[in-house]
């Protein structure tokens, strides 16, 4: 049985982390972690935790949507793999997608996570849910990708469950909380189990030649 952890990372009181796991050829979310009370998700405030997670289980890949890589040569912190995203969203989705100048220390905690990860987990990527949610959605509810960080009406989220079992094959035993956090985490757990299993359905962003960090920074799209 092996373990693909999604992380949704920003400040010690927002930052979700879901686990996935491949058991019997069957894709499984897990109610552990940020899932572990399921019906009120809670928010990863220690990375020890996951640190801890890592170390006890077998993590085949953690994705975390961070920039996880930097170049020396954009004064404005904004990558080729950056702009090479914006230019597949529509116009008013590309302010999604900001350079790592702006995010200031969540860059950071995403870096030095991944460096106290790696000696537990040999893949450790890139990805950014919002853009993975857009692009995996279907047409008639593509809108939704531009509000659910705000609200969702329950019909919606009963339609998200639905649709993450359905789109992308994710066996769901337990009820819970769709919250937005929850979500991103998911669609960065399901971008490194694409990177292992299914690579073809994802989108391999370009990078400089002279990055230094963790990569590839990879989405979704199919």
């Amino acid at each position: 049985m092996f373990y693909f952890l999604g992380i949704d990372i920003a400040g010690s009181k927002n930052t979700w982390v879901i686990a996935l796991k491949n058991e019997d050829k069957i894709l499984k979310l897990c109610p552990l972690l940020s899932l572990e009370t399921p019906s009120f998700p809670s928010y990863i405030e220690d990375f020890s935790l996951i640190i801890n997670f890592c170390k006890k289980n077998k993590v085949l890949a953690v994705s975390i949507d961070a920039p996880l890589s930097f170049s020396f040569k954009d004064k404005k912190g904004l990558r080729i793999s950056d702009k090479a995203l914006k230019e597949l969203l529509p116009k008013k989705a590309r302010s999604w997608v900001v350079s790592y100048h702006t995010l200031m220390a969540v860059p950071i905690r995403a870096l030095l996570l991944s460096e106290a990860l790696s000696p537990f987990c040999g893949t450790i990527i890139e990805t950014h849910p919002r853009a993975s949610f857009y692009f995996c959605l279907p047409e008639n509810k593509k809108e939704l990708a531009f509000i659910y960080k705000k609200s969702l009406p329950e019909d919606e989220k009963n339609f998200l469950i639905e649709w993450l079992k359905e789109k992308f094959n994710l066996s769901i035993d337990f009820e819970f909380n769709l919250t937005e956090g929850i979500l991103d985490a998911i669609m960065c757990a399901l971008a490194c189990y694409f990177y292992h299993r299914m690579p073809e359905k994802l989108i391999f962003l370009p990078g400089e030649e002279a990055l230094k960090g963790f990569g590839p920074f990879v989405v979704i799209s199919f």
